[in-house]
Formats: C-alpha cells, sequence, structure tokens
C-alpha cells in the first residue's frame, strides 16, 4: 500500500502490527534517511544493538535472496523485534522482499532507496502488498520546511516569530538532511536563549554560502550573466547543492512577483521594500529596484515555471543536477538582460 503525504508521520510513531516491510524512497535522500530512522527507533528500543538489528547491503541480497528471510526471522537475543535494514535497496530487493512476504512471521524490513519509477519492481510489489507499505519522499517545500524549521526550534525551547522562521527557510534547501544541519547550527548557536532573531539566522546560518547564494541570485534577476558565471562556480566549489540555489532563486522571484502586484496595485515600491517580510536586507534593495524595472508579473510566471521545471528534472539526477541548475540560472539571467533592452 502506498502512504498519502498526511499519513506518514503517523505511521512512523506507530506502525501497525499488520504491517511486516516499509519501503522508503525518493530524491530527498536526506529526508529517507531521517524517516528510516525514525522508523527503526520505533520499531525498537535497542537500534544499535547488531542482535536487534540487521544491516543489508543490495550486493547481499544479490546473491542470496534468501538472506532477507533469515534475517528477519531470527529472534532478537534481547526480545523485542527483530528489525532488517536495507540500504541502497534496487531490483534485487524485490526478489528477497516478495520471498519474505509470503511467511513474514514477527520481524520488520526497512527497504531505503533513492528515486523510483511506477515501473519499478520492487515499487510495484510494495504498493500492491496489504502488508507492507511505500513511503515517498520528495523535495522539501516551502511549506514543509516551515514545519521542519518550526517544530526543531520549539523542540529546542526556542520561540521564532513567523517572518523570523521564513528568513531561515530562505537559507535552507531541498534536501532534509543538509536543511536540519543548518537549524541545529542556529539551536547550537542560540544556546537556549530565546528568542531567536534576524540577526541570529544572520549570524549562524549559511554565512559566507548566504552571501554567494544571494549574490548569485541577483545576478540571474539582474540580468548579469558573467557574474553569475562566476559566482554560480564559486558556490560549486564551496559544496553548496544545486538545488538550494534554484529553491532560493525560485523563492526570490516569487517575492518579485509580489512587490510587482503591490506596486501595480498603487503601492509605492521604496515603501513596499521596506515592508516586506521577512525584511530584505537594506543592501539588496537597490538591486531589487533594479529587477523590478526589467521584469513583469506576466514574464515572472514563465521564469517561475521554467524553474520548477528544472527542480523536478533535479530529483534523482544526482551530479547532473549541477549542469540543470546552471542551465536554469543562466536562462533567467538572459531573460533579465532581455527585459533590461527593451
Amino acid at each position: 500500500m502506498k502512504l498519502k503525504p498526511a499519513e506518514i508521520d503517523r505511521f512512523i510513531k506507530q506502525p501497525p502490527d499488520t504491517v511486516r516491510a516499509a519501503l522508503i524512497y525518493g530524491p530527498d535522500l536526506g529526508l529517507v534517511r531521517e524517516r528510516g530512522g525514525k522508523l527503526l527507533r520505533a520499531l525498537t528500543d535497542t537500534p544499535d544493538d547488531p542482535f536487534s538489528v540487521a544491516d543489508l547491503e543490495e550486493s547481499v541480497l544479490k546473491g542470496d535472496p534468501a538472506r532477507l528471510a533469515d534475517e528477519a526471522g531470527a529472534v532478537a537475543m534481547f526480545g523485542g523485534r527483530r528489525v532488517v535494514r536495507v540500504r541502497d535497496a534496487g531490483e534485487a530487493a524485490a526478489k528477497a522482499l516478495k520471498s519474505y512476504l509470503e511467511q513474514p512471521g514477527d520481524g520488520f524490513v526497512i527497504l531505503e532507496a533513492g528515486d523510483l519509477t511506477p515501473r519499478s519492481a520492487l515499487r510495484k510489489l510494495v504498493e500492491s502488498a496489504k502488508d507492507a507499505a511505500c513511503l515517498p519522499c520528495y523535495a522539501d517545500t516551502a511549506e514543509s520546511l516551515e514545519k521542519l524549521a518550526a517544530g526543531m526550534l520549539r523542540d529546542a525551547g526556542l520561540d521564532a516569530d513567523h517572518p523570523v522562521i521564513l528568513a531561515l527557510v530562505e537559507q535552507l534547501g531541498a534536501d532534509r538532511q543538509l536543511s536540519r544541519n543548518e537549524i541545529e547550527k542556529l539551536i547550537l548557536y542560540k544556546n537556549g536563549e530565546s528568542p531567536v532573531t534576524l540577526d541570529d539566522i544572520a549570524a549562524s546560518v549559511g554565512g559566507a554560502d548566504a552571501r554567494g547564494v544571494d549574490d548569485a541570485i541577483d545576478s540571474a534577476a539582474g540580468g548579469d550573466m558573467q557574474k553569475l558565471d562566476v559566482s554560480f562556480a564559486k558556490l560549486v566549489e564551496s559544496g553548496v547543492a544545486p538545488e538550494r540555489m534554484i529553491r532560493a532563486l525560485t523563492m526570490h522571484l516569487e517575492r518579485l512577483h509580489l512587490v510587482l502586484g503591490r506596486v501595480e496595485r498603487g503601492g509605492r515600491l521604496d515603501e513596499i521594500l521596506r515592508s516586506l517580510r521577512p525584511p530584505l536586507h537594506f543592501s539588496r534593495q537597490p538591486a531589487m529596484r533594479r529587477q523590478c524595472a526589467v521584469w513583469s508579473r506576466r514574464r515572472l510566471d514563465g521564469a517561475l515555471a521554467m524553474l520548477a521545471d528544472a527542480e523536478a528534472q533535479c530529483r534523482g539526477a544526482g551530479p547532473l543536477s549541477e549542469a540543470i541548475v546552471a542551465r536554469a540560472m543562466m536562462s533567467i539571467a538572459r531573460a533579465a538582460a532581455a527585459g533590461r533592452r527593451s
């Protein structure tokens, strides 16, 4: 069976007794790992005990498909449920899982995989089984990142206003684990002192990388292709995920769209820029003014659609995502340059 997004968290917290296996898959490998770990801890009180949990690789199942059922059927030495965790599961795991589900016993199998197409034998097997569940993990959206950030800060005993949460989300990317790392940096920086402010985010999250991303965004939205080329190369060299860049550019163009809409309704540009929440840093306001002069909301609609397509192509693209994002950002820069000349 395939779980709906709203059902996944509840399933992980309390896996039904009737379910014997879960396939956690998708392009967001950070989220795949996170959910796999949470599910493991929900199933056993001793997740680090090799007598309670067995870790298997796909290569093992290729040579010995019966190993999965054997490991799941073993008795946990100190009681409790036996759990088998298969990382980087692929098509070899499908044959092994099929045999296991024919006589599953009391154990539980967690399979973690990357992006699987609907034609995947492993995915089709789990989706059609009554005693197995599919948990798809897609790239974080702004809404899910808000929920993640607010929840982690709340768990750490830190208060933050909604504009502060939005400013934090702007510094995060599509990979769940990388986003968690950035939020944990903020939590460590605060050391229990509430509330979280915009200055705290500027001081602890992203750092030089965040400034570099801003430079690349303003270069793209402003039509400066030469500067974009240099900024993008520096970000790649420093290890910034391409998905983070395209998400940040998308959020920036959405904000630019909002600003232009308020201008069309009679608002004054300077007042609109000062009233933005989260606030736009004063150093970036001149660039935003110039961008307002070269873009229209109609042209932004087309740019945002193109970025959405590019972000979708990045899912599961691995190393190719760098070229996809570079091409998309350069296309935005060319469109801005054309608007500047017209």
